[in-house]
């Protein structure tokens, strides 16, 4: 056993200089800054021949964004992993700490990603396409930039909610005629913690013990949520994410959404890994993904929400025309125990 022991510590502290070395070059190419860095980035991307993207981003949506960004790199080939924000987590976090890195760009939720930098995982970049960026979509220490925002809403059915009756302040949603006729979306609580953080422990505690005895719907997952207020299985759900409407009422759905102020959002972020294989493949592909003609432009295109200030959604009335606040991932990180507990007994009222 001693001899194991002594085993192990030897190669975990060969693992552990290896990412060192690793690590200090990454950061060279990530924060370089001197006129020649689209030079040095190409030239150094061509020898490495790919990037990986680990993404949360819709499987249509992120292959468009590859395709756009080889057809502009012919030399680099990059490699799309698709995964919902938690099992991208998981899967990253495992490979980092078996000590074999395979994700250059890792891009989920931006509440998580303060976990991934709790963790020493990533590692800080610059990029002078995000100069100008609202400060709201920048991690203080460089440590990621928020890609597209997703705004929670107000979605209801429109044959069976009429637009002059739809709720257009939280305390609305409290009213009788509601019960039993909205749906929530069961791991809501970025939402939830936002507000309790925003109105304090006397107001939230109020409303949301209030809405727990609504008899909502509770549904997994906000695509579902969305096809079943489509189909009117749902009336209305104050958890809906604003992106699902907008496509489907082109095609002449019955379907809409309002903001109850204010509205809060949540950002998806891409971030640089800290032992990227492929640094300056990777810095290339975070160049482009928040490029106005690059990614932000497909985003945009897909009918999201890009966060490039230059770029308004479509349509416009996605982020434009009223207050909101993003989920803060310092605050989410610290204090997601307490209020899921919360959440989970005056609202879900279940596991």
């Amino acid at each position: 056993m001693k001899l194991f022991g002594v085993g192990c510590v030897l190669v975990c502290g060969l693992a552990l200089a290896l990412n060192t070395a690793l690590a200090a070059g990454v950061a060279d190419i990530a924060r370089y800054r001197g006129a020649d860095r689209q030079a040095k980035l190409e030239q150094g991307a061509k020898s490495e021949g790919e990037v990986v993207w680990y993404t949360s981003m819709s499987a249509g949506d992120s292959t468009r964004v590859v395709d756009m960004f080889e057809k502009r790199y012919p030399t680099i080939k990059p490699k799309l992993v698709r995964l919902t924000t938690e099992r991208a987590l998981q899967r990253y976090m495992a490979e980092y700490q078996a000590g074999r890195t395979v994700a250059d760009i890792v891009d989920i939720d931006e509440p998580q990603m303060e976990f991934l930098r709790r963790k020493s995982t990533l590692q800080p970049f610059h990029t002078p396409v995000t100069e100008k960026f609202d400060k709201r979509f920048l991690q203080p220490q460089g440590f990621w930039v928020a890609s597209r925002v997703t705004m929670i809403v107000l979605g209801y059915n429109t044959r069976l909610v009429k637009a002059a009756e739809a709720p257009r302040r939280y305390e609305e949603l409290l009213d009788p005629k509601w019960k039993g006729k909205m749906s929530l979306e069961r791991e809501q609580t970025e939402w939830f913690l936002t507000l309790m953080e925003l109105w304090g422990e006397e107001k939230g505690k109020s409303f949301f013990q209030k809405l727990g005895t609504q008899a909502a719907n509770i549904r997994s997952g906000h695509t579902l949520m969305a096809q079943l207020i489509l189909a009117g299985e749902d009336p209305l759900s104050p958890n809906a994410y604003s992106h699902h409407f907008p496509r489907e009422q082109r095609k002449g759905a019955p379907v809409d959404s309002t903001n109850l102020q204010p509205v809060v959002g949540k950002g998806n972020a891409a971030a640089l890994s800290r032992n990227a294989p492929h640094p300056h493949a990777a810095m290339l592909f975070v160049d482009f993904l928040f490029g106005k003609d690059g990614g932000q432009r497909l985003i945009r295109e897909a009918g999201r929400i890009p966060t490039h200030p230059e770029l308004t959604p479509d349509p416009p009335s996605l982020r434009e025309g009223f207050e909101f606040v993003l989920v803060d991932p310092v605050k989410y990180m610290d204090k997601i125990g307490h209020y899921e507990k919360l959440w989970r007994q005056w609202v879900v009222k279940g596991p």
